[in-house]
């Protein structure tokens, strides 16, 4: 039995990013066929340091493994140009970056799913309710909606970013 689950997959980039982000929907396109992307995001760096990233959230789906994910979403960045090593006191040039967000109801810490990043990171949680606002978070016992909306009323964590 074949059983598509509805997949999220976090997309960053801080170098020539509006061309990195439509290359990494082309590509999870090519991989994936449908995909849904949110709203791209211009956010300041987590550090200060460099220059801003663009971020949004591809929704696709998929009977793969979190361990089949991960290895395609790694060869995707390594296709785009992703430089695993950087200098120590680099400015970080992030050509892409694809982190695997949730997989259906997978709930595992040793998969790290889902990803500390989908509740933790405003660039991740409101594009991420903005495709799938129903998906009820394990951990959290509440809607992706309902997280966001939380969020929303922290001033620290929005960054300004509209919730629809």
């Amino acid at each position: 039995m074949n059983l598509s689950l509805p997949i999220l997959i976090g997309i960053g980039s801080n170098e020539q990013p509006e061309r990195a982000v439509r290359q990494a929907e082309q590509a999870l396109r090519d991989a994936f066929g449908e995909v849904t992307l949110s709203r791209i995001l211009r956010t300041a760096p987590l550090d200060g340091r460099g220059p801003d990233y663009l971020n949004a959230v591809a929704l696709v789906y998929s009977d793969k493994t979190p361990a089949e994910l991960n290895t395609l979403l790694k060869t995707i960045e390594d296709r785009l140009g992703r430089q695993r090593q950087q200098p120590a006191n680099a400015i970080p040039r992030i050509a892409i970056d694809l982190d695997l967000l949730l997989v259906g109801d997978i709930c595992d810490d040793s998969l790290k799913l889902p990803a500390a990043e989908l509740t933790e990171r405003p660039f991740c949680l409101f594009p991420a309710a903005e495709l799938l606002p129903e998906w009820r978070h394990p951990r959290h016992h509440a809607t992706l909606r309902q997280l966001a909306e939380q969020a929303q009323t922290d001033k620290n964590s929005t960054s300004g970013y509209p919730l629809s």
